[in-house]
């Protein structure tokens, strides 16, 4: 693509390349602010330590694997992201700021009693509201892409952290106990999709497996659990 189809932005001294056609108004400020997974990334830079092995979920432009990889090593860390026009930007910026061990999965994360090869993906007038299911909207843009079972991906990756961010997905995901080797969960809960009632079930769900909640933005509905030592 022509680089006039693309915009740059800098954050955390990573430079990130987004295609135009997958910004909004709103995204392009918080992108130009800093403000863009600024939570996020707070969280990984307080409760993430050298050895972990972070499987980073709805990666977006790849800021909060770029931040991880700095701190446990790119070759600890994979991300995973499901919409297609962001995968040549991705790629680009995961390589430019943190090199190419940092692996990338191209495809939707799933439970697993989820039985399709393929996931439908609702894409948006923003790359970060892409989503699996909920209302399709205006002039939807409906694309069938991987589906990649959560517990195949932890096991494969031997991952050991968290960190999600995947448009509601996460009140199916997280509805069922996580393998014991996860000790760290970094989530941006979305109720307003599923209601405040489910996220607070989901909180229970994670304290019930001996998660303690570190940290919670309330505003922006980003929280950190965390397990043993």
């Amino acid at each position: 693509m022509p680089d006039q189809e693309f915009e740059t932005f800098h954050i955390d001294d990573a430079e990130l390349r987004i295609p135009a056609a997958s910004l909004n108004d709103r995204l392009r400020g918080r992108l130009r602010d800093g403000g863009y997974e600024h939570y996020e990334c707070d969280h990984i830079r307080a409760y993430l330590r050298p050895g972990d092995r972070v499987l980073d979920l709805g990666s977006g432009a790849g800021l909060v694997a770029i931040v991880a990889a700095r701190i446990v090593g790119p070759e600890n860390v994979t991300t995973v992201e499901p919409n297609p026009e962001m995968h040549q930007a991705l790629r680009r910026n995961l390589r430019q700021n943190a090199g190419t061990e940092l692996r990338l999965i191209k495809g939707a994360v799933v439970g697993d009693g989820y039985a399709e090869k393929t996931v439908t993906l609702n894409l948006r007038s923003a790359f970060w509201s892409a989503s699996v299911g909920g209302p399709p909207g205006k002039n939807p843009r409906l694309v069938e892409v991987p589906a990649k079972k959560l517990s195949r991906l932890i096991a494969a990756r031997d991952a050991t952290v968290l960190s999600m961010d995947i448009e509601g997905t996460e009140a199916d995901l997280l509805a069922k106990p996580l393998p014991s080797q996860i000790r760290l969960v970094l989530i941006e809960m979305h109720p307003g999709l599923y209601g405040e009632p489910v996220r607070d079930a989901l909180i229970a769900n994670l304290e019930g497996q001996g998660f303690r909640n570190l940290g919670a933005r309330r505003t922006e509905e980003v929280y950190a659990f965390g397990r043993g030592a």
